[in-house]
């Protein structure tokens, strides 16, 4: 498009929720979304209306006092996906499913409900010390392949269900929402995307942001009571073990969204909460300045971050760098130990003395874990190929 000033600009459907820096605008239907100052958010919506650049700089100028670079300002609406192009059609309004589902699971009863089941795990808790979550109730079965294909048989709905509340808390107001598989450091992950929550307050995003802990919380009061009322009244071992191996799975969900430093749902709701729109970018961004202060190489840095980004990144680096330390330091006393254990079980079954049935576990714990580990390798490569042709867009453009 060119930069008459006579001309009028069509724009997509664009949404404006006040904030700390200025106004966020963006499409709900891309994800794409831009902090812009007051006036030209204003700018912004006399476009919209039917106004002309001309008639928007020159209000741009009483406001401001200084000149708008029509060029500039519509290169940057262009770059945002703003501008609706000459062979292009306004995008329609995006039309989000299960709103009326979302509203019912969120609505105040069903969070009595909630609370009344975490309320009677944490009773049955305190009666029966035996269906506290620990770690040795994962091992509910001596056959090491078994315990991996009942769990992921077992989590995979209980996995839908949690990224689905993160889903349906944003659907219920009338937000687009994907779901995917990501990785965190060394971690895989189902992850939510709700990109277009940037067009709601921020008061009301953090729900979204919870909902998957709310439903994990409650699948573990539930899992719980369900097996103290199985020792209670003589239920099968098996029963009862899969019950609290599935709390235990549902504790462990619940602490690693407090690995805030690994963007999850946790960290999400910090830089809501701070007023921040990329503290964990501004806080990479700190570290490798104190890497190249070092004489360490370092990738450049071509993002920009606000002074409220940055200023938040000052407490939020150091505890970001002792984060992973943290991984790390698990990494290395839980997770090698337990793997050497697993695999040197697996190395011994295979001197001759094992049963056939024993092999055949032996084999499919195997399988298992070369998929899994090749599924991790799949998403790094995949994310690595996918930042390599941004940064070639970007070098290009």
């Amino acid at each position: 498009m060119t930069a008459d000033t006579g001309t009028q600009v069509r724009l997509q459907p664009l949404t404006y929720v006040d904030d700390r820096d200025g106004v966020m605008v963006g499409r709900p239907d891309t994800g794409s979304y831009g902090v812009f100052p007051r006036e030209g958010a204003e700018l912004l919506r006399s476009l919209e209306a039917g106004g002309t650049l001309e008639s928007g700089a020159r209000r741009w100028h009483d406001q401001t006092g200084e000149t708008l670079d029509v060029t500039d300002f519509l290169g940057i609406l262009e770059d945002l996906g703003f501008v609706v192009g000459d062979d292009e059609v306004r995008a329609a309004p995006v039309r989000v499913r299960w709103r009326r589902l979302g509203r019912v699971l969120f609505a105040p009863p069903a969070f009595l409900l909630y609370a009344a089941v975490v309320a009677a795990g944490l009773a049955a808790m305190v009666i029966d010390p035996g269906v506290r979550p620990t770690y040795e109730h994962i091992f509910f079965t001596s056959n090491i392949s078994f315990i991996p294909v009942v769990l992921a048989l077992a989590q995979f709905p209980l996995l839908l269900v949690h990224e689905g509340f993160h889903a349906l808390a944003g659907r219920r107001l009338g937000l687009p929402s994907t779901l995917g598989i990501g990785r965190r450091f060394y971690y895989l992950v189902a992850e939510t995307r709700m990109d277009a929550l940037y067009s709601v307050p921020r008061g009301q995003r953090y729900l979204p942001f919870l909902a998957g802990a709310l439903v994990d919380a409650v699948g573990v009061g539930a899992f719980t009571v369900f097996a103290f009322a199985g020792r209670s009244w003589g239920w099968p071992a098996w029963v009862t073990g899969l019950a609290l191996a599935l709390a235990f799975s549902g504790a462990l969900r619940i602490l690693w969204e407090c690995l805030f430093y690994l963007e999850t749902d946790f960290y999400f709701v910090i830089n809501t909460a701070t007023g921040c729109t990329d503290l964990h970018g501004a806080a990479r961004r700190r570290v490798r300045s104190w890497l190249a202060a070092v004489r360490l190489p370092v990738k450049s840095d071509d993002g920009e971050w606000s002074e409220r980004d940055l200023a938040v990144s000052r407490w939020y680096a150091p505890l970001m760098v002792a984060g992973y330390g943290l991984s790390l330091g698990t990494l290395l006393v839980v997770g090698v130990p337990t793997a050497v254990r697993f695999w040197t079980t697996v190395v011994h079954r295979f001197d001759g003395t094992a049963s056939f049935w024993g092999l055949v576990d032996t084999v499919v714990f195997v399988l298992l874990a070369l998929a899994e580990l090749g599924l991790l390798a799949y998403v790094t490569i995949r994310d690595l190929r996918r930042r390599r042709s941004l940064s070639t867009e970007g070098n290009s453009s």
